[in-house]
């Protein structure tokens, strides 16, 4: 006799890194948590078993759509797309991520799902859904998107970095967060990046 049915779970598709190079290729990390690390040590909940991978590495963030990976000191650092990562930086679908030498294919389903269904193009027009940000705003949350210092981002615009400080705070204002993280992804959610 059969026992009760089970339904089955839903399977929620989650961000993953696609390794494949080397004697990680073939290897896929899983990007299922809030805020984790990455690294070579067993106790990183995303591991990187080779040894040009620090110990401690790098931090992944999932923040609303948003994944944010930022670099902890490691001794090779951290690139997006071959630009090394100075702060929080926002990894799109299809993004290569290398932690030191070793490079992983950043996968998001949810995105690639939402461009393969874009079939049709109707022109819309755009409905804000965030607050109001002048130009020179959206340049700078731009930059800090890239991972970009705030020196950095002086010398971009041709600014102080005090000014540069001051756009970050209206910034911080405008999108009711505390940090560059925070602006980085709530900016994301609402479709400002």
């Amino acid at each position: 006799m059969e026992g009760p049915v089970q339904k089955a779970q839903k399977i929620v598709p989650v961000p993953t890194l696609h390794f494949s190079e080397g004697s990680l290729a073939g290897r896929v990390v899983r990007l299922d948590r809030d805020v984790a690390t990455l690294g070579r040590r067993d106790d990183n909940p995303y591991v990187v078993p080779d040894p040009r991978v620090s110990r401690v590495h790098a931090e992944v963030r999932r923040e609303a759509s948003a994944v944010i990976i930022t670099d902890l000191g490691s001794s090779a650092g951290t690139k997006v797309n071959g630009q090394t990562v100075d702060g929080p930086k926002v990894v799109r679908h299809g993004d290569r991520v290398s932690f030191g030498p070793v490079t992983a294919v950043f996968e998001d389903p949810a995105a690639a799902s939402e461009r393969e269904d874009t079939t049709m193009v109707f022109d819309v027009p755009k409905v804000e859904t965030g607050p109001h940000l002048s130009p020179r705003q959206q340049q700078v949350l731009e930059l800090m998107a890239e991972g970009m210092t705030n020196s950095e981002i002086g010398g971009q615009l041709g600014v102080t970095e005090r000014t540069v400080k001051a756009y970050a705070q209206e910034l911080y204002d405008k999108l009711g967060v505390r940090n560059r993280a925070g602006a980085v992804a709530e900016a994301a959610k609402l479709g400002l990046l």
